[in-house]
């Protein structure tokens, strides 16, 4: 199966507009993790002073009653149709944790939005992950008028730890890491829900793609504690933990729990862990085109 993190596409039709079920955003994790898994190898590209910015923007009301919603970063800007401000809120953040935002007026999560930005990529032909979410960032609180603030606090986690045993994954060997792509990593994901196919990938990727998969399962977010900071290729299999969805699925794996020490000598440990949350002050409706 092709690896990359999106076209961080999802699409849902329906009578109203509501967040993915569970198995919905399992079966997009794939595309969305690989497209997005986090850092880039080789040296930082030297990029012009100013912060890259979008050249034009549309932004515009979706008040069709059919459903069909996408969003993408494109190699010269983002592509949305029919999404919800949060959701757009969510991916120009980086954050998709719903108990990790609070604040905002109830239509974030109703009103529909199409959205179409632009820049010149010649003049940003290094662009990277961070600065596209910058760019969105800025757009949301141009159109918006959106103000958001962080606030840590401390929840209940699983840490990814190493077994007692070690690892029983190999380090990507130099000349097998991929070449960093428009989204600045080198990191491939493929597979399908309940099994994933990793390369040139850290273990913070891992704990994105397990988060992706499992969160609506464990109702807690997945840290990387494993204190391994290289470079790797795995695979990992599971089974769904409601038996009607592993069957449907055809899975013979163990479940999570038993899969993670089996297969890649690893575990996830109950613990207390302090993630960033982001809290919105203030948000209007767009301004017009």
């Amino acid at each position: 199966m092709a690896l990359r993190r999106r076209p961080l596409t999802r699409a849902v039709s329906g009578d109203r507009m509501s967040s993915p079920a569970p198995l919905m955003r399992r079966s997009l994790a794939w595309s969305a993790f690989a497209l997005l898994a986090s850092t880039s190898i080789g040296q930082p590209a030297t990029q012009p002073a100013k912060p890259p910015a979008f050249d034009v923007a549309s932004i515009r009301q979706n008040i069709d009653p059919q459903i069909h919603w996408r969003m993408q970063f494109t190699k010269d800007g983002v592509s949305a149709v029919d999404v919800t401000l949060q959701y757009a809120l969510e991916e120009a953040y980086g954050l998709y944790d719903a108990q990790r935002w609070s604040g905002g007026p109830n239509w974030l999560a109703t009103r529909r939005f199409n959205i179409e930005a632009r820049f010149d990529p010649a003049e940003y032909p290094n662009i990277t992950l961070d600065q596209r979410r910058a760019m969105l960032q800025q757009l949301l609180a141009d159109r918006f008028k959106a103000v958001v603030h962080h606030e840590p606090k401390v929840f209940p986690v699983y840490a990814l730890v190493v077994t007692k045993n070690g690892p029983k994954f190999s380090e990507t060997r130099k000349d097998d890491l991929q070449p960093q792509t428009i989204y600045g990593s080198s990191c491939r994901i493929g597979g399908k829900p309940f099994h994933v196919e990793m390369k040139g990938c850290t273990m913070q990727d891992l704990a994105s793609v397990l988060n992706g998969q499992l969160q609506s399962d464990l109702n807690r977010s997945i840290i990387d504690r494993t204190g391994l900071s290289g470079r790797y290729d795995f695979t990992l299999a599971w089974s769904a933990e409601d038996p009607a969805t592993a069957e449907r699925f055809h899975s013979d794996a163990p479940p999570i729990f038993s899969a993670l020490p089996q297969q890649l000598g690893l575990k996830l440990k109950p613990a207390k862990g302090q993630l960033d949350t982001i809290v919105i002050d203030h948000i209007e409706m767009p301004s017009e085109n």
